[in-house]
């Protein structure tokens, strides 16, 4: 963690454990708390958070399982979170290295008018709003999403914008993130509302 001129930050990689997420919510908590965020806005920051964190441990739990053990045994670091606070905005990346979004899967869920099933399909359907907060990226170029999680929908519902773009194994963004160079790089965003 450091802090200049009214903004702190913080940058680390973790092995892809679940006791990771309590340890960096306790260290934000504190960091929004010194930046004097209201306690609202710590809230829905720190929900938005643990549910980011979570899941990219999660995802890269499930793809370490079916990877061979690291070689001299060095710690596989799974993720990497990185934020920073400002006075006036927050901005996170949180790295994983675990299968990425299933977008074949997320494509299908378009609501099929002929369906007995399409009020339901509608209701769950991401909303206009949603899709203006969410950037959806595979090798820098831009991909429709049609559908998202519960999770997601939490994010959104607290951040300005979500940027996701996707690592691809072949084509990666870059070869030197880790062993693991597929995965999900999630950018959270959100200026200050309460002041």
């Amino acid at each position: 963690m450091e802090t200049k001129n009214k903004e702190i930050r913080f940058l680390d990689s973790f092995g892809a454990d679940t006791s990771v997420v309590p340890k960096v919510i306790n260290i934000l908590l504190a960091d929004l708390k010194k930046m004097k965020f209201p306690k609202e806005e710590i809230y829905e920051i720190v929900l938005s958070m643990d549910e980011a964190i979570t899941n990219a441990i999660q995802e890269t739990i499930k793809k370490q399982g079916k990877q061979p053990a690291p070689k001299n045994n060095e710690e596989k670091k799974g993720i990497t979170i990185r934020y920073t606070i400002t006075e006036k905005a927050f901005d996170a990346t949180i790295i994983d290295h675990g299968k990425g979004l299933d977008i074949t899967s997320q494509r299908i869920l378009t609501p099929d008018k002929t369906s007995d099933d399409y009020y339901n399909q509608i209701i769950s359907y991401v909303t206009d709003v949603e899709r203006k907060k969410l950037k959806v990226r595979l090798n820098g170029k831009e991909i429709t999403l049609k559908g998202i999680g519960a999770g997601l929908k939490i994010i959104l519902a607290y951040m300005d914008s979500v940027t996701i773009d996707l690592i691809e194994k072949k084509r990666g963004i870059a070869d030197t993130v880790s062993n693991f160079t597929d995965g999900t790089i999630l950018n959270l965003m959100r200026k200050r509302r309460y002041y």
